[in-house]
C-alpha cells in the first residue's frame, strides 16, 4: 500500500476537501486526485463520497482511517528516530565496558555525554575484556572500553587510549609507606592480596613477577578491588592496583602508593575498541567526540588504523 495514498487519503479526511489537502500537501488538486484513484483502486473500495460541500468517507474510508492513522504516525516516529540517531538528540547508545573501567572511568565519560545529550538512553554492558570484544562483534554495543592485551580479531579495530602505572598499594602507617622506592626483594615476607587473578591486569602482574623472579607470599585471594582495597585499608596486606582505581584513595590519605623498582614497564593500557566496517550514528559519533576530549586523543572513523 502507498504510503503517499495513505497520506493523501488522511488530509482529505482531515479537512474534507481535496482543494484543501494539496494545499496542506504542497500538490495540485489533479495530483492528489489520481493517488487517491490508485489507492481506491488497489483496495477494489471507494473510499469518499463527493457532495456539494466536500467529501465524506464510505464505509470503507471510516474502516481505513484509524489504520491509515497508526501507519502515519509509525512512518513519523520512525522518520524522528533517524534524525535524533543523527543529531544525538535521542536514541540509545550502546556501550560495553571492561568491569573496571565500568567503575573508575566510564561514570566520568558518561557524565560528560548526559550532560550534552540528555535525551539519549545509555545502556552500559560490562564483562571481561574478551567478553566485550565479542559483543561488539555481534553488535550487541557500539563501542568498547577495555584493556589490553586483548586478542586480535580481524574485525577489530582497536585505538590506545591512555596508560596508567600498576601501583603498590600498602597502608599508611607501613614501614614502606614514606619510602621513596622498594624493590621485591625487600618484599618478600610481606602478605600480598590478589584482587580478580582472571583479569588482564593481574595477569600483567604476575608476568612482571615472574620476570623479577619474585615469589609473593600470596594470604588473601579476592575477586574485587574493592575488596583488596578495604583490607589494605585495614592493615592485612599489601596489594598491587591500577592507578585509576586507587587515586581516591591515595588522595584522601587512606593508603599510599610506593614506587617499585623496576617497575617503569608495569603498566595497563586502556583501548577503545569497534568493528571494523560500522557505519557510526550521530549518537556514536558524538559518545566518541567525548572519548576524544577525555582522553585528549583523535579518531579517524574513515582511517581504520591497522
Amino acid at each position: 500500500m502507498d504510503v503517499q495514498g495513505l497520506e493523501a487519503f488522511w488530509w482529505i479526511a482531515k479537512t474534507g476537501s481535496f482543494n484543501r489537502a494539496a494545499e496542506r500537501l504542497f500538490l495540485t488538486q489533479p495530483s492528489v486526485t489520481a493517488r487517491i484513484q490508485a489507492l481506491e483502486k488497489e483496495l477494489g473500495q471507494k473510499l469518499f463520497e463527493r457532495r456539494p460541500r466536500g467529501v465524506r468517507l464510505t464505509d470503507a474510508g471510516r474502516a481505513l482511517l484509524p489504520h491509515a492513522e497508526r501507519v502515519l504516525q509509525d512512518i513519523k516516529r520512525a522518520r524522528q528516530a533517524m534524525l535524533d540517531l543523527q543529531t544525538a538528540s535521542g536514541g540509545t547508545l550502546s556501550v560495553g565496558s571492561a568491569l573496571t573501567t565500568s567503575a573508575y572511568l566510564l561514570p566520568e565519560i558518561l557524565t560528560r555525554f548526559k550532560a550534552r545529550h540528555p535525551k539519549v538512553e545509555v545502556l552500559v554492558h560490562t564483562g571481561r575484556s574478551h567478553q566485550v570484544q565479542q559483543l561488539v562483534l555481534d553488535d550487541t554495543v557500539q563501542v568498547g572500553l577495555v584493556h589490553a592485551p586483548l586478542p586480535a580479531h580481524a574485525d577489530i579495530v582497536a585505538y590506545p587510549l591512555s596508560e596508567e602505572q600498576i601501583l603498590l598499594v600498602v597502608p599508611p602507617d607501613h614501614p614502606v609507606a614514606s619510602r621513596d622506592e622498594v624493590s621485591l626483594e625487600e618484599l618478600t615476607q610481606e602478605s600480598f592480596i590478589t584482587t580478580d587473578r582472571a583479569s588482564g591486569y593481574w595477569a600483567l602482574v604476575e608476568q612482571w613477577w615472574t620476570s623479577q623472579g619474585f615469589v609473593p607470599h600470596i594470604t588473601m585471594e579476592l575477586d574485587s578491588i574493592e575488596a583488596a582495597k578495604r583490607m589494605v585499608l585495614c592493615g592485612l596486606g599489601l596489594t598491587l592496583l591500577p592507578q585509576s582505581t586507587v587515586q581516591n584513595e591515595i588522595a584522601l590519605k587512606q593508603v599510599v602508593a610506593v614506587p617499585l623498582k623496576n617497575s617503569a614497564n608495569l603498566r595497563r593500557q586502556n583501548i577503545l575498541i569497534y568493528r571494523r566496517g560500522k557505519i557510526w550514528s550521530g549518537t556514536a559519533r558524538a559518545f566518541l567526540r567525548v572519548v576524544e576530549e577525555q582522553f585528549d586523543i583523535t579518531l579517524d572513523l574513515d582511517d581504520e588504523p591497522g
